[in-house]
């Protein structure tokens, strides 16, 4: 049986408190209004390697347009959601394409959500936390993709911990995202997953204005 995705030796730097401190960094001087950063550069600042920075940057971008945010609250800065996950999948040796394949697979899954509240309300009350409801799609991704996953005990030592007592409370909201939200299938059209493949990996105009 193969072993478990093993992390990196990073520093244990939280990177949700250090991209919180910073949500608002600016370049400006004393006395001067402060300029925020732009969400290029954010992820730049806040993820590991230029892959993570633009896989995490469309992967925020995609989210919001599925209207993600209008249904399910997150009271931080949405931008923590993606760093968490860059954090998270490169600290277990994800490689940057299983990654972009994972998000993928998270994207539709989230698609096919954003479709389904109308029709089952009792979704948005169970589901109403964005930040949990985001990172366990995505355990749902990267469990269904890989073939030596991030046990469920890892994603609840690095995040779980914020918001749920134990694994086994984290354990049963992933259930009920299987059971109820996805019904039992994690499989999806290839067709969906290559179309957000793509975009993932597209380069936005503001990494070209950051590297210049």
């Amino acid at each position: 049986m193969p072993a478990k995705s093993e992390p990196k030796d990073m520093p244990k730097a939280d990177p949700q408190v250090d991209a919180k401190r910073q949500a608002s960094s600016s370049s400006s001087r004393p006395g001067e209004a402060e300029v925020p950063m732009s969400n290029y550069a954010f992820f730049v600042k806040y993820t590991y390697s230029n892959e993570c920075a633009l896989l995490a940057y469309n992967f925020h971008e995609l989210v919001s347009k599925l209207g993600i945010f209008e249904i399910f609250a997150y009271r931080h800065d949405h931008r923590l959601i993606s760093v968490t996950l860059a954090y998270i999948l490169y600290r277990y040796q994800v490689h940057h394409c299983d990654m972009a394949l994972d998000l993928a697979l998270t994207l539709v899954y989230l698609e096919e959500l954003s479709c389904q509240v109308e029709a089952k309300p009792e979704l948005r009350e169970r589901c109403r936390d964005a930040f949990n409801l985001i990172c366990y799609m995505a355990f749902l991704a990267h469990a269904f993709n890989s073939d030596r996953p991030i046990r469920l005990a890892d994603w609840f030592k690095e995040i779980g911990w914020r918001s749920f007592k134990n694994c086994h409370q984290l354990n049963a909201y992933v259930f009920f995202l299987f059971s109820q939200v996805r019904g039992f299938k994690l499989r999806v059209n290839e067709s969906q997953v290559k179309r957000y493949i793509q975009k993932l990996c597209s380069v936005p105009s503001q990494a070209a204005q950051t590297a210049s």
